[in-house]
């Protein structure tokens, strides 16, 4: 993303919690303070007086930036769209609309005015045939499609993506499932965790993996890996901090072909933002239920205009208490990044990202029965107060973009991430569930010790864009080589029996926590994953109207584990695995506003699933799906939806209900079928919204270990589940600047384990929000509150019998933002 230009400058049986319900008047205190009338600064518009501009004929970006020095506006655009335009200038009297028409000539970029004196660039499709004395006609946009790269946009939508083909599609012509949740969507919901983005997208469950210490979900019926994608990259054993993400796509269903090793129900990236050209800083400070304390800050522009180095810096400081006993959570977080355009047609990236996050492990609450245990969900049944595991992760990207052509252009980077952590848990083995004085009862479990994971991405794509018989072409060719090492020692400490249901469980002592500490390993596991890959992909567009890609992938995987259980000798395992993935896919798009896909994909894993007690690695199980639907789009591309039949089918790996050792794995094939409905944009004049709705039929084919469960439904998925969000945005009378929205998630009935042996039960779930905004001279104030689980609705992140979180009950968030 590029902007050029300075801005103008003018002079139940837990505690509800009184915290939450005390937090309530003062934010809307804080929204209400803001109304008191104030002076505010005026700022160039289109319609503005004419002036007289003088910008001589020169490359695009610097004759945008030659009009933003000279108007006060701020230009926002990717770099990619103008690069290689020339651009005519303009010598004379212009509004500034007139201006900007004549720099555009010929380029087919369009243009939007925004709030916050900045004006969005996108490319257009239309464009009038020009004459000698007339300008081209321009398409003016409303508010969509976003450009999410612009921190004043309102959209809800966005109109291409990368992730899908790795190279920029419109989602229209794109044939596979994509939702992309805005930063617009991250900020109205106050959100600050990928799980608090995901509730919007069809299909998603959170799941609650080792504590709560992993970012996992369930997706289409079938259980993600402990991995997401950052840019498209995949970084293993990390949680994302929304401090620095633009948006989040999801890309649902299988999709090795581009991204190897992968997970069968789809794959979630985060998009980071990137500096910019145009000064821009912003300060945030968030407060809410049960010590909730969050400031976040960012900061870009450039650090030298004349050779197109630019800076960002993106920070976020977390201090959580909990509504669970002896729980809570602490994180800093900071990512520096520079972007340099060497040329207009050769531009490179370095950004680096530093996380230290300390969180109590909670082991939640176990099953009891078919239920989960009726017990207040404030409970806890290990740790002490600050008793935290520590965890840093340091990653570094960089990135070359360089454009031979209009029609040949090479990226290419690495990305290093590392993951060190210190484990301080408390977990339970199985509940005793017979009848009798020793119904309840459990033993607890230490498990301390250092984890440590590194992984290094390197890769190179070309894209080569031709034509061949009245035949479009758009060709990916690309290589990637992944490795990733990892290895830990832990100690697995009995530490005695307690009781689920009585309330004064014992707190780990600093005696204890020391004892563990130096405690001899139990577990000594190593293993490393190799991946060299090369894939081709063509994009093929005939009469404007039918879109066709197919593309393969060839993998070269080698894997090595090492590992020792207890006292058992140590077991040494490699394997070498060749595989190729194919994929193919059709677009029609009939009319602008419709589009029919289907598609044909697959995936493979896992990476490091071992039988034979470990003496034996898994071979790499494959999954296979079809996808068929239609996606429309209408006002001008301000509301999308989409609706997508799939079938799906995998081998899935569970948590071994037979044994105490919570590492241990068994092998259930599944097969997924449904409906998904996404919906999101702008539907009125003020109203936007996101919705989406999911029918899952998701079952059992096959379960070597327990024959029996062939049947059950695949656990973690509802049947049905759904959300809507809605906000309107108040821009006239008294009322100008409020915001008002609200929301509904629910999902059905969702089983805990392969033998269905326990269930949560169906819920509905009631989110608020309240917000005003209001320029304060060349500064925008945002005042906002939040109130999530309105409604006080029990449900559970679930995991195994031993293993639920309860949900946050009714919680407030208020904030207060700068941003000028």
């Amino acid at each position: 993303m590029r902007k050029t230009g300075n801005p103008s400058r003018t002079g139940k049986s837990h505690a509800k919690g009184s915290s939450a319900i005390g937090a309530l008047p003062l934010c809307l205190g804080l929204i209400s303070a803001t109304t008191l009338p104030m002076a505010q600064a005026e700022s160039p518009s289109a319609t503005s007086e004419s002036r007289n501009y003088s910008i001589a004929a020169q490359p695009l970006y610097s004759a945008l930036s030659a009009l933003a020095e000279q108007s006060g506006v701020q230009f926002v655009y990717n770099s990619e769209l103008v690069e290689g335009i020339q651009s005519p200038g303009v010598s004379g009297q212009y509004s500034l609309e007139g201006a900007l028409k004549g720099l555009l000539s010929g380029s087919g970029i369009s243009y939007r005015f925004n709030d916050g004196n900045t004006v969005t660039l996108q490319k257009t499709t239309t464009l009038e045939p020009q004459s000698a004395t007339t300008m081209p006609a321009v398409t003016v946009l409303g508010l969509a499609p976003g450009n999410t790269s612009d921190p004043y946009d309102k959209s809800y939508t966005v109109g291409n993506s990368t992730t899908a083909t790795k190279t920029d599609t419109p989602i229209m012509e794109t044939p596979a499932s994509i939702q992309v949740i805005t930063r617009t969507v991250m900020q109205d919901q106050q959100a600050y965790r990928l799980q608090d983005a995901l509730k919007n997208v069809s299909g998603v469950q959170s799941y609650h993996p080792f504590g709560g210490d992993f970012e996992n979900y369930v997706m289409r019926g079938f259980l993600q890996t402990m991995a997401n994608y950052r840019n498209g990259i995949r970084i293993p054993f990390t949680k994302f901090d929304l401090a620095n993400v633009e948006r989040v796509e999801v890309l649902k269903g299988a999709s090795a072909m581009l991204y190897g090793f992968s997970d069968p129900g789809g794959m979630i990236s985060t998009t980071i933002k990137q500096p910019s050209a145009t000064p821009y800083y912003s300060l945030e400070q968030r407060f809410g239920s049960y010590d909730f304390y969050r400031t976040e800050a960012s900061a870009t522009g450039p650090l030298s205009k004349e050779h197109g180095l630019n800076y960002r810096m993106d920070f976020s400081y977390l201090d959580a208490g909990s509504f669970r006993d002896n729980m809570g959570n602490d994180r800093i977080f900071f990512a520096p990044s520079l972007s340099w355009d060497v040329t207009p047609d050769t531009k490179l990236s370095l950004s680096y990202e530093h996380l230290e996050d300390n969180n109590a492990y909670d082991f939640g609450i176990p099953a009891i029965g078919n239920r989960l245990a009726q017990v207040p969900i404030s409970r806890t049944y290990g740790g002490s107060p600050g008793m935290k595991n520590n965890t840093h992760n340091n990653l570094i990207d960089f990135r070359l973009d360089h454009r031979f052509s209009d029609r040949v252009k090479l990226n290419a980077g690495a990305v290093s991430s590392q993951y060190d952590k210190y484990w301080r848990s408390i977990y339970l083995s199985r509940v005793d569930e017979t009848p009798g004085s020793t119904f309840g009862n459990v033993r607890r479990n230490a498990w301390f010790g250092p984890e440590k994971s590194e992984s290094l991405t390197a890769w190179v794509n070309g894209t080569f864009e031709f034509e061949t018989f009245g035949i479009k072409h758009k060709t990916l060719v690309g290589g990637e080589y992944y490795n990733n090492r990892m290895n830990y020692q832990v100690t697995d400490i009995r530490i005695g029996t307690i009781n689920i249901f009585d309330p004064n469980v014992p707190t780990i002592t600093a005696a204890q926590i020391g004892q563990f500490e130096n405690a001899p390993y139990a577990y000594n596991i190593a293993t490393e994953y190799t991946s060299k890959a090369f894939y081709l992909q063509d994009q093929l567009t005939l009469w404007n109207k039918l879109h066709v890609t197919g593309g393969f992938r060839y993998n070269w995987i080698d894997r090595y584990q090492y590992l020792s259980w207890n006292d058992d000798p140590y077991k040494q395992a490699t394997r070498t695995d060749d595989l190729a993935s194919p994929r193919v896919g059709i677009v029609y798009q009939p009319v602008d506003w419709l589009s029919l896909f289907g598609s044909f994909s697959e995936s493979f894993g896992p990476a490091a699933d071992y039988a034979d007690g470990g003496n034996t690695l898994y071979q790499p199980f494959t999954a296979t799906q079809f996808e068929g639907g239609l996606k429309t789009q209408f006002y001008d591309g301000k509301f999308t939806a989409s609706m997508a039949y799939f079938d799906l089918e995998r081998t899935q790996f569970f948590q071994d209900p037979t044994s105490d050792n919570i590492f241990k794995s068994v092998p259930v094939k599944g097969k997924s079928k449904g409906v998904e409905v996404d919906m999101q944009g702008q539907i009125y004049a003020g109203l936007s919204m996101i919705g989406s709705y999911a029918y899952t039929d998701a079952t059992i084919t096959n379960d070597v270990t327990t024959p029996a469960n062939v049947g059950n439904r695949l656990p973690f998925a509802p049947v049905h589940q759904g959300s809507l969000w809605l906000k309107y945005d108040f821009s006239e009378g008294w009322l100008n600047g409020f915001s008002l929205g609200g929301g509904v998630y629910t999902a059905g009935r969702r089983y805990g384990d392969a033998a269905n042996s326990y269930y949560d039960h169906a819920y509905a779930r009631l989110d608020l929000m309240a917000a005003y905004r209001r320029k304060l001279g060349d500064t925008t104030l945002t005042t906002r509150v939040n109130i999530n689980n309105v409604n006080d609705a029990d449900y559970f992140a679930m995991r195994s019998r031993r293993s639920n979180l309860p949900a946050e009950p009714m919680t407030v968030m208020g904030s207060i933002k700068l941003e000028y």
